[in-house]
């Protein structure tokens, strides 16, 4: 064993167990005082400070077992703050941002009405269908009525039918005999909007409906649709447009005599081919400027009824706090942070519906003519429909070649199929719908908007907002540079007493109390000297 021995007046020597002295290094004399110094500074803070327990452990007149209790105590509450810190830490770490509700009481003037898309469950009228059967060359032996049912395969990218390759490969020389596409024909087959809207009514007044309406492309196919902003370019004639607004209409009331109202004709006897068995028609209720996908609010409008559809919209925007995250932290795009190749604005169902373009576009090198494209891609003709069917999963599910329905996705385990992130600022529109059939026998309202039209099976539906206000959603960080001094203050604070001052009293007892001690020992040098000389 190590034994030291102190000789007064003599320097420090050392005994070791063989009784052998030698000369104590210098570094023991300096660690020795340096611990020395710690340890008094360590016992006068304690002494003083306003941290709970600590003047209890060092605290005159207390036993060993009194000091061993109040240690525990004050270990246990020390590693107490620790742990919450640290999950308060990882909480403002994994939810960096935050979304709560505003206000339920936000004006809906403030929001624009949304797209309202009309597409006929008939996708090809028969009559045009046959028509242009009877003009097109064919192979000898085909009739028309036979040429008139392949036009049905064009409707196989809509996941109607089964891959038939020896059908595709004939309606596809057909179509190279006669010099045509397939989306030149989806737009001759498609029922036009001029036959399908009878009449328009918008805010109380009644318009023409190809004022109101223009023709546009979704995941329906070719259909009629209001107050939609998506395109770079409208599909208004060009005399009236002019007369379209810039932005999208808004209404200033709530009730079905001031939103839109149309009068709807589904013509059953010109049906050839539909995806849903029954007469009428799919609406779909979207944001202006979203592309009319099945993310819509969509709405099964039978023929010969009359249907209430009330919106109660939803509005969510981020703060500059949100935006000036990066936008993989806070999980969302603002408007300006993304360019898309087709549709006007960003938002989350455009870039997912080019997303899934893009992806069949890369397995077959063509894009369906029901997805959008800017002309920079090939449209899928027949003999390409082989490869676009059986890729169907590729534009059809959000995760391409993942099966939800026996693989459980945890959240951000997938990353976002082409970088598609939901948007920071959007608006939602949930409806209800209330449907009857429709009888005017006794019916006195509206009659200029029936005038001179014979009701046989028409529908007439009317869209519009059911309240004056909506929710508001703000999104937000979950904790800012004061939020986060505030929790971590009052966990420090709750469990150990700590301060501001108790911190400067840390840094004073070990930084500037040691400057302040130095000068006091020169002084009582100073003072004992003088004593000395007088």
């Amino acid at each position: 064993m190590m034994q030291t021995i102190t000789f007064k007046g003599l320097t420090q020597r050392v005994i070791d167990k063989n009784g052998e002295f030698f000369k104590a290094r210098p570094s023991f004399r300096a660690e020795f005082q340096c611990r020395s110094w710690f340890g008094k500074q360590l016992r006068g803070l304690c002494d003083i400070t306003a941290l709970h327990g600590y003047s209890q452990i060092v605290r005159d007149g207390y036993s060993m077992v009194e000091r061993t209790v109040w240690t525990c105590a004050v270990v246990a509450s020390t590693i107490s703050a620790i742990t919450l810190l640290m999950i308060s830490w990882s909480w403002s770490v994994e939810t960096p941002t935050v979304t709560v509700t505003e206000s339920t009481n936000y004006p809906t003037w403030n929001l624009p009405f949304p797209a309202v898309t009309v597409c006929n469950l008939n996708k090809i009228s028969a009559s045009a269908a046959r028509s242009r059967a009877e003009t097109m060359r064919r192979p000898g032996n085909m009739t028309v009525d036979e040429l008139t049912e392949l036009f049905r395969l064009f409707l196989h990218v809509t996941g109607l039918g089964d891959p038939d390759p020896v059908r595709y490969r004939l309606l596809h020389d057909i179509m190279l005999m006669n010099n045509l596409e397939i989306p030149q024909l989806m737009g001759e087959f498609t029922p036009p909007c001029s036959t399908l809207l009878e009449r328009c009514m918008w805010k109380g007044t009644q318009w023409r409906c190809d004022n109101l309406f223009q023709v546009v492309n979704s995941t329906e196919g070719l259909c009629c649709s209001f107050n939609y902003y998506g395109l770079l370019k409208d599909n208004y004639p060009k005399k009236i447009t002019v007369s379209v607004p810039k932005d999208p209409r808004r209404v200033m009331a709530s009730g079905y005599q001031t939103g839109l109202s149309i009068l709807l004709q589904p013509h059953a006897e010109d049906y050839h081919s539909t995806d849903v068995a029954s007469y009428g028609f799919k609406v779909m209720i979207h944001s202006s400027y979203d592309y009319p996908d099945n993310d819509a609010e969509i709405k099964l409008v039978l023929a010969g009824t009359e249907s209430f559809i009330t919106l109660m919209p939803t509005a969510t925007y981020a703060t500059k706090d949100a935006l000036a995250v990066a936008p993989s932290v806070r999980n969302c795009y603002s408007r300006q942070e993304r360019v898309l190749g087709v549709m006007q604005r960003y938002s989350y169902v455009n870039c997912m519906v080019e997303c899934r373009a893009a992806n069949i576009y890369a397995k077959c090198g063509c894009v369906p003519y029901h997805l959008p494209n800017n002309g920079s891609m090939r449209n899928c003709e027949m003999k390409d429909m082989e490869c676009v069917v059986r890729a169907r999963d590729r534009y059809v599910t959000a995760v391409p070649t993942r099966n939800g329905s026996v693989e459980r996705l945890s959240y951000g385990s997938v990353v976002a199929p082409c970088g598609c992130l939901p948007g920071c600022d959007k608006v939602q529109y949930p409806s209800e719908m209330v449907t009857g059939r429709m009888n005017r026998s006794f019916s006195f309202n509206a009659i200029s908007f029936f005038k001179d039209i014979q009701l046989h099976n028409q529908s007439l539906l009317h869209i519009y907002l059911a309240d004056l206000t909506a929710t508001h959603f703000r999104m937000d960080i979950y904790q800012d540079s004061l939020g986060v001094l505030a929790s971590f203050g009052g966990i420090l604070g709750l469990f150990l007493g700590f301060s501001i001052i108790t911190g400067f009293e840390m840094v004073y007892y070990f930084s500037i109390r040691l400057l302040f001690d130095a000068i006091a020992k020169k002084s009582d040098k100073r003072n004992a000297s003088s004593a000395v000389q007088h």
